[in-house]
């Protein structure tokens, strides 16, 4: 008995260190995490429930900063993003956490280029195009901001339009109202890439004339991006759910 018990004690001393799998999986299931851990308790990685009750994956710096998380965010329908942090904790990459299959961020310019047009008299009906964009769509948002000079009695139609190759859709309309003195208006243009996929090759343009009044008016573009959305609603349509105008049916 007693040559049968030292058998089994220097057995188990002689047991192989338990930190390492040749074969099989491990399995982390109903709840619970695989996590790595510095020596003074700063996660590096997190694998399986999260804090937020979602399944995800969770890489951290060894000074506990998070740096890449999948999932671990409920506040947009379970969206299981894919997020890259700063070091100072702000997303700096990511998917749309409303519009799928959209990059969400960084935000990214978008080019504009004049045309001898974006200073004109001209009345004619079609508009005299002024400035011209062409980029990928990236981002599922559109922000554009123009400003545009109307003189003393005069009024002027601004419209922006957009194609993918098919012709150009109206997107939207405003004017600018010259007064007594002449001004300038600014326009901010937020709008859903409605119809439009995801890395579809897009062209936008400009149009304005002189609708009321006479005298030269002149266009410019401030400044335009593509950026994530920023709630439900800016979700862009599908191609073929978009009505007249490129506008959500």
């Amino acid at each position: 008995m007693e040559r049968q018990l030292r058998d089994l004690t220097s057995a188990a001393n002689k047991a192989p260190a338990l930190d390492e799998i040749q074969r099989g999986d491990v399995v982390i299931g109903e709840g619970g995490q695989l996590r790595a851990e510095t020596p003074d308790g700063k996660r590096v990685l997190a694998v399986g429930q999260t804090p937020r009750e979602d399944w995800g994956t969770i890489l951290g710096r060894q000074d506990g900063t998070q740096a890449l998380a999948v999932g671990v965010d409920r506040t947009a329908h379970d969206a299981q993003m894919i997020r890259l942090f700063s070091r100072s904790g702000e997303a700096i990459v990511m998917d749309d956490p409303w519009a799928d299959g959209y990059l969400g961020r960084p935000a990214l310019p978008i080019p504009w280029q004049p045309t001898p047009g974006w200073t004109t008299a001209s009345k004619a009906k079609s508009g005299t195009v002024s400035w011209y964009a062409a980029t990928r769509i990236q981002c599922p948002v559109l922000h554009l901001i123009t400003e545009t000079h109307a003189p003393a009695g005069a009024t002027a139609s601004v419209v922006l339009e957009c194609s993918t190759g098919d012709g150009y859709e109206e997107w939207e309309t405003w004017t600018a109202v010259g007064g007594r003195a002449g001004a300038w208006t600014t326009h901010t243009v937020t709008r859903p890439m409605h119809g439009i996929s995801h890395f579809t090759h897009v062209t936008w343009r400009i149009r304005h004339r002189v609708s009321k009044g006479a005298g030269r008016i002149t266009t410019h573009v401030i400044g335009a991006y593509q950026r994530n959305t920023l709630a439900k609603d800016e979700v862009p349509k599908a191609p073929g759910e978009e009505g007249e105008g490129g506008e959500p049916k």
